[in-house]
């Protein structure tokens, strides 16, 4: 007589990535924050980038294209975005997943504490003093603050926010430029303009006696 109840056999799982995942055996919740919850989001991401198999995990869920949770140390719209940019079978290639994902998390796994810094990171010399930018976006995010490349020139060196819209000085035409000696705020260009009044009606005053 058979001992045989109809019952599906249990099939082990072969062992991969996931038996050295950081986040095994813990809360899945956890790495499922809603997405507006950005210190859910942060919080599970800090247990990706601690985790031996990070690349690993970005790319089973690129690969399957996980459109929930944080995967590999990719929240739901770095994955998109990455979606958008590459076919999924590109995904099949580790080298490319390797680069895609720290492409990505590249201001996430190297951290930029201070205004300097960043400045640093990101400016480069031009010919004549003038000083350009990295990076194509014309706005980021440092701090909590959304910046342009000539407000944040602004605030590093003068110490303070700018007040309304920073533009070039008449001397500086290099549209690229972010010399903070090249750029004025509205309260400075008010400045230079009544600094300019007054010499020529100085200069009128004088002219006006020696004739």
């Amino acid at each position: 007589m058979s001992n045989y109840t109809g019952a599906v056999p249990e099939t082990k799982r072969k062992k991969d990535w996931r038996d050295q995942a950081a986040c095994r055996g813990t809360d899945n919740d956890a790495w499922f924050p809603n997405p507006t919850n950005a210190a859910g989001v942060q919080a599970a991401k800090a247990g990706c980038f601690a985790c031996p198999v990070m690349i690993a995990c970005a790319q089973y869920a690129l690969t399957t294209r996980q459109a929930d949770g944080v995967w590999g140390g990719l929240s739901e719209g770095q994955r998109s975005t990455l979606y958008k940019r590459h076919r999924t079978a590109d995904f099949d290639n580790p080298s490319l997943v390797r680069t895609a994902v720290h492409r990505a998390l590249r201001d996430e796994l190297n951290p930029i504490h201070s205004y300097r810094d960043l400045w640093d990171a990101r400016t480069y010399p031009l010919p004549d003093g003038h000083i350009g930018w990295k990076g194509a976006s014309q706005n980021f995010t440092f701090h909590g603050s959304v910046y342009t490349p000539n407000q944040f020139a602004f605030l590093v060196d003068r110490g303070h926010k700018p007040v309304g819209i920073v533009r070039h000085t008449p001397e500086c035409a290099v549209v690229e430029c972010v010399n903070p000696r090249h750029i004025a705020d509205n309260a400075e260009r008010w400045q230079r303009k009544q600094a300019e009044e007054r010499a020529a009606a100085l200069d009128a005053a004088a002219e006006e006696l020696a004739s």
